[in-house]
């Protein structure tokens, strides 16, 4: 396929304030990955929990800091600029004290979430998404529109759920990816007053178990059935009140009163949604419930359609959904009564009844 050729009359020309303005668009963008790796830096290295282990609000220099890495030869010039990158984008604060004015590192909000011992501790998340293997299909987005290839294929040779399969080390890391994600939000969805009315809970594609023990600390007169493949299930812990359950949605859901399902329908095309949504209403009582938590795409786009990209680039078919679509799909499995409780920004609760 040829060049296209524009002549200089057809060439769009920007006056000076476009051109600033384009370019501002254009290079936060583009840039926008540094922030992403300075921060996978902090947690590889295990910066939080250095500073973490001083005390809270405390602080450290850098060479109490570079003293505790896990090398012998640390280039503390080469640290001192990662430690002014991450204070830039409010990882970390920086003050001086002392009659030098010594840098000293403290923790702020965001990184206490990257400290280990930390209940809602995010690295896991930061290691998943910074890992070479999750990076790998954003290289192949383009393909999907030319010749509707999947780009975690096109990547790695096989679908992402095939290759967490072949690969147990990464699959660990999705497995505690998927977890630590799951705490802000299940702080928001245990909110939720009809958990109150439910003796039986499924949560479908729970992985380890996380979401359900969240939910009933909250409500433990719930029993709780965490439903996943069976090499997922492998890794769970031992939690009361939870049974681990090994299938596949595609074949059957085990019964409950209601069935939770946190991000996963957005994994998955209209068909495969479908399949998934007719076993839960064959697992449901008469006036079951289904409980979606998952993004719901306003008409503006939103952050949910940024979202999109990456169920472009990492699954086989997902898609962020707008309420419409939610609909048409939860309506078509059988269900009717369907309730839209925004708990998170563009995050949602969709309560379909049986």
């Amino acid at each position: 396929m040829g060049e296209v050729n524009v002549s200089k009359a057809q060439q769009p020309v920007a006056d000076e304030e476009e051109l600033v303005v384009g370019s501002d668009v254009i290079y936060s963008l583009l840039f926008g990955f540094m922030g992403s790796f300075v921060l996978r830096t902090a947690v590889v290295l295990g910066l939080p929990d250095i500073i973490a282990r001083a005390g809270p609000d405390e602080t450290l220099t850098l060479k109490q800091i570079a003293a505790q890495l896990k090398s012998k030869s640390v280039n503390e010039f080469e640290l001192q600029r990662v430690l002014s990158a991450l204070v830039t984008c409010k990882i970390f604060r920086c003050t001086k004290v002392g009659t030098t004015l010594e840098p000293q590192y403290g923790l702020t909000p965001a990184s206490k979430l990257l400290v280990t011992d930390n209940p809602h501790n995010q690295a896991p998340v930061v290691l998943f998404q910074t890992d070479p293997a999750s990076q790998a299909p954003w290289q192949q987005l383009h393909r999907c529109v030319l010749y509707g290839e999947q780009p975690w294929k096109s990547a790695h040779g096989k679908d992402a759920w095939k290759y967490f399969n072949d690969n147990p080390g990464f699959s660990k890391c999705f497995n505690d990816a998927m977890a630590s994600g799951t705490t802000v939000e299940l702080i928001a969805v245990r909110k939720y007053e009809g958990f109150k009315d439910i003796k039986t809970l499924v949560d479908v594609g729970g992985g380890i178990g996380r979401a359900l023990e969240t939910i009933i600390s909250s409500y433990p007169h719930i029993h709780g059935i965490n439903y996943d493949l069976p090499h997922v299930i492998a890794d769970a812990p031992t939690i009361p009140g939870i049974e681990h359950v090994g299938g596949s949605m595609f074949e059957s859901v085990p019964s409950g009163d209601a069935i939770f399902m946190k991000h996963i329908m957005h994994d998955w095309n209209d068909e495969n949604c479908l399949k998934i949504l007719n076993n839960c209403e064959r697992a449901l009582p008469e006036k079951g419930k289904v409980l979606i938590f998952d993004f719901v795409v306003p008409p503006n786009g939103g952050i949910p359609q940024m979202f999109d990209m990456l169920m472009m680039a990492h699954t086989d078919g997902g898609i962020e959904r707008t309420e419409e679509q939610w609909r048409k799909l939860l309506t078509t499995a059988g269900f009717s009564t369907i309730n839209y409780i925004e708990l998170l920004q563009e995050q949602w609760l969709i309560e379909a009844v049986k």
